[in-house]
């Protein structure tokens, strides 16, 4: 018998801390100092095909942080370089990093099918690599921001597609556990904010009508891990609704979602490592790694 889906609400986490200061701005985290990675690795001929590896100090085995860069699916911001100032405190307390770049929906090669296809082949390189790097695969996590939101939930959702879509693959590599930052886990229901946000013909590069189902997380069968949906209270971008949408799509399906509101936190609060909001999200993801 499936089990109801779990959607747990917490309301207030870090209150008084996350409300003593404005939001992040874009400009200030585009600003942010960010530390090349320990090394890259490639899974494509494309440059934007590639894997910045953040690595602990220490033998290991170590647990992993899977990252997700967001940037509105689109190349108008840059890729996995945006997300280096986390690899770097991620490691600092521990944490291995696998931090990916994908080809974005107005680049030669990205929208459908080939940007889910790269993120998919991105995290499937992390089990033939994590003996060469020391990486503990019992203890990993996905960790997507905004349009990186959207690619984890999808991601953890992939086993369930079609054998027929071309997003297929026989054993797709399954993350133990999944924190969506700003994530939009329904296409569908979010489907009329992508032009205002992101500009015309993102969405229609990324999900054409006809294979909606197939990238829209919401319609997809529910993940086996458990979900973490992450929102600012201040967010304009991905108002806290966001993740409820998504909530709400999958209730009575199998697995558990639990949304977490951070009060006076923007968009961009969840991935700079100096907002208060990012203790709260650096504290999900050890709490995702501990050792069952």
């Amino acid at each position: 018998m499936k089990r109801c889906a779990t959607v747990a609400l917490l309301t207030s986490i870090t209150a008084s801390a996350a409300s003593a200061a404005d939001p992040v701005e874009l400009s200030a985290f585009i600003a942010l100092a960010r530390p090349e990675p320990t090394l890259q690795v490639s899974y494509g001929a494309d440059p934007t095909q590639a894997v910045d590896i953040f690595l602990p100090v220490g033998p290991g085995p170590h647990p992993v942080a899977i990252l997700i860069h967001g940037g509105c699916w689109s190349t108008v911001a840059s890729g996995r370089e945006q997300l280096r100032h986390l690899g770097a405190d991620l490691a600092e307390h521990g944490i291995a990093v696998w931090s990916l770049g994908y080809r974005r929906a107005n680049e030669a090669g990205g929208g459908y099918p080939g940007t889910f296809q790269d993120v998919g082949a991105a995290i499937d390189r992390l089990r033939d690599d994590a003996p060469t790097y020391h990486l503990d695969l019992s203890r990993t996590v996905l960790v997507g921001h905004s349009a990186g939101g959207h690619l984890a939930l999808w991601a953890a959702a992939r086993k369930g597609l079609p054998p027929a879509s071309p997003l297929h693959v026989p054993s797709p590599f399954m993350s133990r556990a999944v924190i969506s930052l700003a994530g939009v886990g329904d296409l569908k229901t979010f489907a009329r904010f992508i032009p205002l946000h992101c500009g015309d013909g993102i969405l229609e590069r990324l999900a054409p009508p006809d294979r909606l189902t197939e990238v829209s997380p919401a319609t997809l069968p529910a993940p086996e891990a458990p979900i973490v949906m992450v929102s600012g209270v201040l967010d304009r971008l991905v108002p806290p609704y966001v993740a409820r949408d998504y909530a709400r799509a999958r209730q009575g399906k199998a697995g558990s979602v639990r949304l977490v509101d951070i009060p006076g936190a923007g968009h961009f609060d969840l991935v700079v490592t100096s907002a208060p909001a990012w203790a709260d999200i650096r504290h999900l993801i050890q709490t995702a790694l501990e050792a069952p």
